[in-house]
């Protein structure tokens, strides 16, 4: 059911105070002393994707990253974290939108998980919005303001704002501010649009570490569009300590996760033969 409205063409009062939130969120945000350095790649920290990427994920644009699955959402979302939090700088900090469908269908950033994975949560700024319009919106306002080091922006599968001509905009937003804008897409089918890469991730196995315990994120990487440069695929690994990413080789993935046959024990009873 669609939400009322004040007046046709006017947003409710729910809507105002919102995107009032998001003005104030903004401005505190790009308060003096609070503007980031003017680094021109976020590098993944691995050799041969930096290398295709030109030097890294260019900032002053926008970059797409879809799930190959609904299942792979979550490894999208890890890896747009990821990357935000190689973007991370002193003083500034890390915008991420949702629209309320969006937030009570996959739920919110979790605050604990996301300061484990080594992204520091005390510069997330978080908000969520009527519409998905209006999470285009923010993102344009956001993308302009040096006192974002990233923002990333949650879309729902079948959302239509994400047009060539909405996407140019938000390219323009962000070379305005030399911003850095992640869309993170809820599936795989898309229309054309003016981001610079498109990523599709999909989760792997995690290898165990060598105390038996859970290991470190393990995603593939699919870069399809690459505007300045080439394609290429990586399964790499999260690494919260340094915060970084890894190349693993295909066989690595699962070594960590086979289960051995039984041995047995020395002195056991053998089973014996069947007797005719």
């Amino acid at each position: 059911m669609p939400r009322p409205m004040a007046a046709e063409g006017q947003p409710s009062l729910k809507q105002a105070a919102s995107l009032k939130q998001t003005i104030a969120a903004i401005e505190a945000a790009c308060l003096p002393g609070k503007t980031r350095s003017a680094r021109v790649h976020v590098e993944t920290g691995i050799p041969a994707m930096d290398e295709a990427l030109g030097g890294g994920l260019s900032r002053g644009t926008v970059h797409e990253i879809l799930p190959r699955t609904v299942q792979d959402l979550g490894a999208a979302a890890g890896f747009a974290f990821g990357l935000a939090t190689r973007a991370q700088e002193k003083n500034a900090h890390v915008l991420y939108i949702q629209h309320d469908f969006t937030s009570a269908e996959t739920g919110r950033p979790y605050l604990p998980g996301l300061k484990l994975s080594g992204f520091d949560t005390s510069a997330l700024i978080y908000l969520h919005v009527p519409r998905a319009e209006d999470v285009l919106w923010a993102m344009n306002e956001a993308l302009k303001c040096r006192g974002f080091s990233a923002v990333i922006a949650e879309f729902p599968a079948h959302t239509r704002v994400l047009d060539l001509t909405c996407t140019r905009r938000l390219v323009l937003a962000a070379q305005e501010g030399l911003g850095f804008g992640l869309i993170l897409r809820h599936a795989a089918a898309i229309e054309p649009n003016a981001a610079t890469t498109r990523w599709l991730v999909s989760s792997k196995p995690s290898r165990t570490n060598p105390l038996g315990g859970i290991g470190s994120p393990h995603m593939h990487l699919d870069l399809v569009k690459n505007r300045f440069g080439s394609s290429g695929q990586w399964n790499v690994e999260w690494h919260a300590h340094d915060r970084k990413f890894e190349t693993l080789p295909p066989a690595a993935s699962l070594s960590g996760n086979l289960v051995q046959p039984p041995v047995h024990r020395q002195g056991r009873a053998q089973p014996r033969a069947a007797v005719a």
